[in-house]
């Protein structure tokens, strides 16, 4: 005979231990994954465009929204300042001090 008492028994959500375990092992493995994604496979895919002849050799932040680039191109390297307001070209650079 069933009863209203045996009814709200079987309603009701049963959480264990396996079942909080099971939660904490799928957990982890979701986070591995991104880890593993976001440590290999990110880096290894090229997000930007390469061109032939511009290169862009090293890259400084210098304040929040201000970088100094180094750019190479066809066989002169240029020292380059980008803010959000201007582009300014500072010295060039000889071949000879360049490493790459």
């Amino acid at each position: 005979m069933t009863t209203v008492e045996t009814l709200a028994l079987q309603t009701r959500p049963i959480i264990s231990f396996g079942y909080i375990m099971q939660v904490i092992i799928s957990l982890l493995i979701v986070l591995a994954f991104i880890y593993f994604i976001g440590r290999y496979v990110l880096p290894r895919i090229k997000t930007g465009a390469s061109g032939k002849m511009i290169q862009v050799l090293d890259r400084v932040y210098l304040e929040p929204q201000v970088s100094a680039y180094i750019l190479k191109v066809a066989k002169s390297a240029w020292l380059v300042v980008v803010s959000n307001k201007q582009v300014s070209r500072i010295d060039k650079i000889e071949e000879e001090n360049l490493t790459t």
